[in-house]
């Protein structure tokens, strides 16, 4: 087989405090019912609302204080913000890219593996201190000295519901590259870090089979997809043979045992896929590079999206709240979009210059050098199939953007011109549950202004990361986006307006990071804005840029605008500990929003901070907080007006 190729004026704050002095942590209380979502203002009875959530100051500016967190010497590109000692703020983990690779500990760079926690400061504010070695993370199973384990990803859960974040320490590894006889990086795997509430980790039980075999994880998520109280793991992999076939490897489906211990139910939950063939009806194992957990059609249970690469149709699997599932990812249109012409497709026009086909332009003329034989990189039977006018999605970001109270997504895709048509873009996906059936619109990038750059005609996309947030704490999800690895690439900043559209502000609020390669957000100095990690990338054009994967920290002044709420949330009872799952619906001037505890999501693993985090504008309190929590009965609690600009804290009924 051929290779695979509004704005108040200055009265702004007539309905706020004078300022918003954060506090590290937040009252207890409890918290709930789940509610709809409204994204535009409004009261009961009509009345007008007390105060414009939408309503800030002006726009943020996102400062590099890369040096001051102690970031300067740090460098990778697959990182997770997450709080690892239960200080109420988030550390960091940080990966490199690559595969059947070890570090070692003699310099920073070569660590290859970070665990960084956020520390106070000396002289006043934060920084992060290198703890990798005294963590004993990164530490080898056969204990060699000196060396780092091979690793590439994480994400983080509650495992054994002793109120502290485990960690799944993920190996990508490249079968092709592994020696004979193995080298000790060779025989590294996936294995399960149980955290000790400190920060300290030790391995845990093996997770099979990934804990004994050589496998190519490219991401994964926790979730409790059983609502049992114990955090399960869904795993996905990279192709099974890259270049020689374009089958993937299985994904699997854990169930946590509450010990540390999992259980594969792959086969019983209905996720089995043929590894070899099955393409054109979509039963095929894809060749994935990202793995997402949300509730995407509201009814409690968490549900599990594949985003497959070789531009092959996207997977959604749609929980029946008992951990079975069924693939709805073509009929609900997130598989990929419509269009199957690859007229555009330059390989095919190629191709046309020494064929003929009905589908071949009367004069084909080939804007790229055709290789030799002009055909070579074209498969008629395969890429001229509706299975392979997909996309080449890397992360599916979910969240409810429009603020109707249904989860939408957000596909980061990597797109070329030579490819054209047959291959999607990165996009919007708004949910829409009318009629009973979940659907998604897709928004076409010049209708709602997400539009990726083309400065030259040989234009590339190079979406690789996403994350729907508020970053200017107006009540409305922008979508950050980091790009890499080809020319003119950087960080993209989405910034809804007040008609739901968008702009691109990246550059003018100071995030316009260039080949930016991997991406975690949170509030990293709690002062009541959301702030930026970025890597930076160094394949292809990116290494005239950047030397090395630079690590940067981007803090943002958005606290200055409007006001906020942090909520922290803790399962007791029949929900697990990290709450993850759990529906937080704040009510706030008569516009509600909706977000989800999440387990790690996209790309090699992203994970933002589990504080859950809303920009009130000009609303100086909540009027209400509902949660609905991942336990059997999915439990409701409620909590009453809410003080803003702290972190609160609420445990479970």
């Amino acid at each position: 087989m051929r290779r695979f190729v509004l704005l108040f004026a200055l009265g702004l704050f007539t309905a706020c405090s004078s300022s918003n002095s954060a506090t590290p942590s937040g009252s207890g209380g409890t918290a709930g019912s789940d509610g709809g979502g409204a994204g535009g203002t409004g009261g009961a009875g009509g009345a007008p609302p007390s105060c414009d959530v939408h309503a800030v100051s002006g726009s943020p500016h996102f400062t590099d204080k890369t040096a001051d967190w102690g970031l300067s010497d740090i460098t990778g590109n697959r990182m997770i913000a997450v709080d690892l000692d239960g200080d109420d703020y988030p550390d960091l983990v940080v990966n490199s890219i690559g595969s059947n690779q070890r570090g070692t500990t003699d310099t920073p760079e070569n660590m290859r593996t970070h665990i960084l926690m956020n520390r106070p400061k000396p002289g006043g504010g934060r920084t992060f201190v290198d703890e990798t070695l005294q963590s004993g993370y990164g530490a080898p199973r056969d204990s060699a000295q000196g060396e780092i384990r091979s690793t590439q990803l994480a994400v983080a859960g509650d495992v054994d519901n002793d109120g502290d974040l485990d960690l799944f320490s993920a190996t990508y590894t490249d079968t092709s590259k592994v020696k004979s006889p193995p080298t000790s990086a060779d025989l590294d795997c996936s294995e399960l870090m149980l955290n000790d509430g400190k920060g300290h980790f030790t391995f845990g039980p093996k997770v099979a089979p990934y804990g004994s075999t050589g496998l190519p994880v490219s991401a994964a998520t926790f979730a409790d997809v059983n609502r049992d109280g114990n955090i399960d793991l869904f795993v996905v992999g990279w192709y099974s043979n890259y270049g020689f076939s374009y089958s993937g490897t299985q994904a699997r489906l854990l169930l946590g045992q509450g010990d540390g211990t999992f259980k594969e139910v792959t086969n019983t939950a209905g996720l089995s896929t043929n590894t070899i063939g099955g393409y054109d009806n979509g039963s095929n194992a894809r060749p994935a590079y990202g793995a997402t957990s949300c509730d995407v059609d509201g009814d409690g249970d968490m549900d599990l999206l594949v985003s497959a690469y070789g531009r092959q149709w996207n997977q959604l699997y749609v929980n029946d709240g008992k951990g079975h599932f069924k693939d709805v990812g073509r009929a609900s249109g997130f598989a990929g979009d419509s269009t199957t012409d690859y007229s555009d497709n330059q390989f095919f026009v190629c191709w046309c210059t020494v064929n003929s086909d009905p589908a071949c332009p009367k004069n084909p003329q080939p804007i790229i050098q055709c290789p030799n034989p002009a055909g070579a990189y074209w498969n008629p039977g395969t890429d001229d199939q509706p299975w392979r006018a997909n996309g080449n999605t890397f992360t599916t970001a979910c969240g409810d953007v429009n603020g109707d109270g249904v989860m939408d997504l957000y596909s980061a895709e990597i797109r070329h011109f030579h490819v054209g048509n047959s291959s999607d873009p990165s996009q919007l996906l708004l949910g829409n549950l009318s009629g009973g059936q979940l659907h998604y619109d897709r928004i076409a990038p010049d209708k709602n202004g997400m539009i990726f750059p083309h400065p030259t005609a040989g234009w590339n996309e190079g979406a690789l990361m996403a994350a729907l947030v508020d970053l200017d704490n107006d009540g409305r999800k922008d979508v950050v986006v980091a790009a890499s690895d080809y020319p003119d690439q950087y960080s993209l900043v989405f910034h809804q307006k007040a008609d739901g559209n968008f702009e691109e502000v990246g550059q003018s609020w100071g995030l316009h990071h260039a080949c930016a390669s991997g991406l975690a957000v949170a509030d990293f100095d709690r002062d009541g804005d959301l702030d930026v990690v970025v890597g930076s990338g160094t394949a292809r054009d990116c290494g005239k840029i950047w030397s090395k994967n630079e690590v940067h920290l981007y803090e943002n002044d958005a606290s200055k605008l409007g006001h906020w709420l942090a909520v922290k949330l803790q399962g007791k009872g029949g929900a697990n500990k990290a709450a993850i799952g759990a529906r937080v619906i704040v009510t706030a001037g008569g516009v509600t929003q909706m977000q989800e505890v999440g387990g790690g999501y996209g790309h090699f693993g992203q994970q933002n901070d589990l504080v859950l985090y809303y920009g009130l504008g000009a609303c100086q309190s909540a009027d209400k907080v509902d949660i609905r929590w991942p336990d059997q009965k999915l439990s409701t609690t409620s909590e009453g007006v809410t003080a803003a600009d702290k972190l609160v804290t609420w445990s479970g009924p």
